[in-house]
């Protein structure tokens, strides 16, 4: 009987621990990279919104391409007169391009974003804005035959 084996083509177990050694490594190494957030869990849709002047009230239009749930979708900005309340994208289901949302009590002075945050990851991007100082001033022109505030001609 043989208590020793005289085999050479085995696996050495300083080889065995290196090799597991350098899959935990690589797996925390992954798991880390997720954990804060250096992989992106999610890329943002190829949506664009902007608001828009109509008879008199302000529009939120979803201009496309693609379909956005609403509960990922939120309304930020700030209204100088106090009058706005922003928040979550009102209604259900998704919002298609040319959909169109009417922002209550809106004067045409307010700014606002059009935020993208998904429901399951720690993220947001901004798919439109409305600057109410620069409509409020083409509005303006347009009024008063293409001339501007300040006396030139406007665009």
């Amino acid at each position: 009987m043989v208590a020793f084996r005289n085999d050479e083509r085995g696996f050495t177990p300083l080889a065995g621990t290196g090799l597991l050694v350098g899959i935990v490594v690589l797996l925390l190494a992954i798991v880390g990279a997720a954990v804060f957030g250096l992989i992106d869990g999610v890329a943002p849709p190829d949506a664009e919104f902007e608001g828009q002047q109509e008879n008199g009230s302000l529009v939120v239009v979803a201009l496309g391409p693609e379909p956005v749930p609403a509960e990922e979708l939120y309304v930020r900005g700030e209204d100088p007169d106090g009058n706005v309340q922003f928040g979550a994208w009102p209604g259900e289901g998704v919002v298609r391009p040319g959909d169109r949302v009417p922002v209550p009590n809106a004067t045409g002075n307010e700014n606002f974003e059009v935020v993208w945050e998904p429901v399951a990851f720690d993220t947001r991007e901004t798919l439109g804005s409305y600057d109410g100082e620069d409509s409020a001033i083409e509005e303006w022109s347009e009024e008063n035959g293409g001339s501007t505030p300040g006396g030139g001609v406007g665009v």
